[in-house]
């Protein structure tokens, strides 16, 4: 029997997905506990992260390096077309999908409310935007989970939908007590719902209503459990972000993985501090044999009194001998710094846990490791790279989230490099950028300049036969040397050996093409040569051969070379 084929048709079709995989740290939807599998709290380690010299010292330094140089505004694109949307990143006239001329710059309006809301405190608490953003970055190098908080101000329509919000405080969310609502799957905002009035309902169910105002409910994405109550956040409203171990739910905190190190360096500096006070382990005993106990007895009641006053005494014992000799011994407890490399250890461990940070020692104020392969320009290379990697994060994540809430689609809030540009590279790229368009302009294109300063080229239209082309001012002159290392009094020394050199040529006669001895139209003589040579005509100084000038312009050589003091070689 023949199979009856049957006309493809995309309502014959079912649509199947792929089934998500679950994660093993999820085991009940709602809210999403920490792991704690390490038997280390959070505030265990928020309290042994802030005990630790060496972590407090690498945070610190990374937090400053982060946010030395603040914060700026930058352009999203230079135009865009409003037909397609295409962004432009370079000046144009027309689209370059759609060849549509109506195209439009960013909007500076855009940023009013934002530069108002940022030039001062953020929220109730009197803090400056960049104070939070350093707490939070706190946050990123203890906990590895960072909360941004964005408290706002809804404006609802007759029905209780969301028409539009305004954002009125920025906060720092604790994570010690912020929590991730989401289910099974790790998936936020598909197991509670609450109401924008009433945050202390919550309802599974998306088709139910406020009991109290009868309003719409919205999804829930993360909750802060703190003092026995529970505040209820949808979406739009808090930020969680991780930087060294990001995940579905939370990340790892570096102590964690520094824990040996960190509590290995705390104990070291206990010891040393313990060695220094009066309830320390004595260095060592002195074991005194003797048969008169008795007089020994008193004379150590006077040690111990001696000791109390004077913790670095060093006590002395007497052990009765049977065969009646007496003898003197010391009785070592504890080595010394040096004999237990403390030094050595303590180095190990601190730049183990550096190079976790990416923080170098030069960072540290230790200039020990200087020179060579340790030289001070690679240690701040290394260090660069780690601050990159944390503004990237800043950049990429948390900034869009932010100006997406404010509205702004014209502009992006950036951190720039912590390392400011070479100012003199930068004009040497503004230069050589001039000589290019100065070029393009000569081989027949319109050039323009923008406010900004940026370039764009646009080919005239072509000319009807017959007609003259119109001519604009020339051409362009370009600079030879533009974007090198030659200064200005370079090129003056230059210019002059051009024209010393160009004035050899010829007597006043040959300049103008009259001969020597001709005689000029209307009878008048030509005048004698002041000077007359008195031996041949031939200079005493000649030109050097060519070939020691070549790759290189011919102004550019000496070319005073007298042949009288060479030799020839070979």
């Amino acid at each position: 029997m023949v199979k009856e084929k049957r006309r493809f048709s995309l309502s014959n079709l079912f649509r199947q997905t792929t089934p998500k995989p679950q994660d093993r740290t999820i085991f009940t939807p709602g809210i999403q506990e920490k792991d704690t599998s390490y038997l280390l709290t959070s505030p265990v380690i928020y309290h042994i992260a802030q005990q630790s010299t060496i972590v407090r010292t690498c945070i610190t330094q990374l937090k400053q390096e982060i946010f030395r140089r603040g914060y700026y505004w930058e352009e999203k694109f230079v135009a865009k077309c409003k037909e397609c949307n295409k962004e432009h990143s370079s000046p144009v006239k027309e689209c370059a999908d759609c060849d549509s001329p109506n195209l439009k710059k960013p909007d500076a309006k855009q940023l009013e409310y934002a530069h108002t809301f940022m030039e001062g405190y953020i929220n109730k608490s009197e803090q400056m935007f960049i104070d939070v953003l350093k707490e939070l970055e706190d946050d990123l190098n203890v906990m590895d989970d960072a909360y941004f908080v964005l408290v706002k101000e809804y404006f609802l329509d007759s029905n209780a939908e969301i028409k539009m919000h305004r954002i009125k405080e920025v906060y720092r969310g604790d994570p010690v007590t912020m929590h991730i609502y989401s289910n099974e799957l790790g998936e936020r905002g598909l197991e509670g719902y609450t109401c924008l009035k009433h945050r202390n309902h919550i309802s599974s169910s998306p088709v139910d209503i406020c009991e109290e105002c009868r309003s719409e409910l919205y999804p829930i994405h993360y909750v802060n459990r703190v003092n026995g109550v529970e505040q209820y956040f949808i979406k739009g409203e808090v930020l969680h972000f991780s930087k060294y171990s990001p995940s579905r739910l939370y990340g790892l905190s570096p102590i964690i993985t520094l824990w040996s190190n960190v509590t290995t360096l705390l104990a070291m500096e206990n010891y040393v501090n313990s060695s220094y006070t009066k309830a320390r382990m004595p260095r060592g005993l002195l074991a005194v044999q003797t048969r008169n106990m008795e007089s020994m007895k008193s004379f150590w009641r006077g040690v111990k009194d001696k000791m109390e006053s004077d913790p670095h005494f060093i006590p002395v014992m007497g052990i009765e001998a049977e065969n009646g000799k007496g003898s003197v011994e010391w009785i070592k407890f504890m080595d010394s710094l040096k004999e237990m490399d403390y030094i050595q250890v303590k180095d190990d461990l601190r730049d183990r846990i550096s190079a976790f940070y990416g923080v170098s020692k030069i960072f540290m104020a230790d200039n020990s490791a200087s020179g060579g392969l340790n030289n001070e320009g690679m240690q701040v290379l290394v260090t660069n790279r780690a601050v990159e990697m944390a503004q990237t994060i800043w950049n990429n994540y948390v900034f869009p989230f932010m100006t997406k809430e404010f509205g702004i689609t014209d502009w992006e809030l950036k951190l720039p490099p912590s390392e400011e540009e070479d100012e003199v590279a930068t004009l040497r790229k503004r230069e050589i950028e001039v000589n290019i368009a100065a070029s393009i302009k000569n081989l027949g294109f319109e050039v323009e300049m923008d406010d900004e300063g940026r370039f764009s080229y646009e080919k005239p239209p072509p000319q009807p036969e017959g007609q003259p082309a119109r001519e604009e001012g020339g051409d362009a002159q370009t600079d030879p040397y533009a974007g090198t290392n030659i200064d200005a009094s370079q090129m003056g020394q230059m210019q002059e050996e051009m024209l010393s050199g160009g004035g050899k040529t010829g007597g006043e006669g040959e300049a103008k093409g009259v001969p020597e001895g001709d005689v000029r139209e209307g009878g008048d003589e030509p005048k004698p040569q002041k000077n007359p040579a008195t031996t041949r005509n031939k200079p005493s100084m000649a030109t050097g051969p060519d070939k020691r000038f070549s790759g290189l312009p011919k102004d550019a050589g000496n070319e005073n070379v007298d042949k009288r003091t060479e030799r020839r070689v070979g």
